[in-house]
């Protein structure tokens, strides 16, 4: 039977702008993939009713995104990295549990261990088409496209 579970291997990758230091990474799960991505951006929205009984009574509608990017950072460091060997000023292993600030990671450094972390958990590209449902067809059909106004350079 074939298997459906994510690899419990680790892949060691020696980071070149940190020249000595190394992360061991594991690949998300499918749980952890949505996870992630149910962090990176929420949407939230308000909505009042009621019957107006005057101006100051008007129905209100809201409606915020948000970018969660530490956040998913965060996540991603927290659950990916399953090994390293950096260390902060006070030569003490870096702690990718804690918060994003308490890290104080050099921005070259974190930003090398995040593309290695996108690089690992992105689908392969013979799978492409097994992502979301992909473009919506167009509902017009050939006649009705060629109907579109056209422009010209003599306008």
């Amino acid at each position: 039977m074939p298997r459906a579970t994510v690899s419990q291997d680790t892949t060691r990758v020696d980071l070149k702008t940190c020249p000595g230091g190394y992360v061991e990474l594991r690949t998300l799960s499918f749980h952890e993939m949505n996870t992630r991505q149910d962090i990176a951006a929420r949407m939230y929205q308000e909505q009042t009713t009621g019957k107006k009984k005057s101006k100051r009574d008007e129905e209100t509608v809201r409606g915020y995104f948000e970018i969660m990017n530490v956040a998913v950072s965060e996540y991603e460091f927290r659950n990916c990295i399953v090994g390293h060997n950096l260390m902060n000023e006070n030569d003490e292993l870096i702690d990718f549990t804690l918060p994003m600030q308490a890290w104080r990671l050099d921005p070259k450094i974190g930003q090398e261990i995040d593309r290695a972390i996108e690089e690992m958990n992105q689908l392969d590209e013979d799978y492409d088409d097994l992502g979301p449902l992909g473009t919506v067809p167009s509902s017009f059909s050939s006649d009705e496209v060629s109907m579109q106004p056209s422009t010209s350079e003599s306008e």
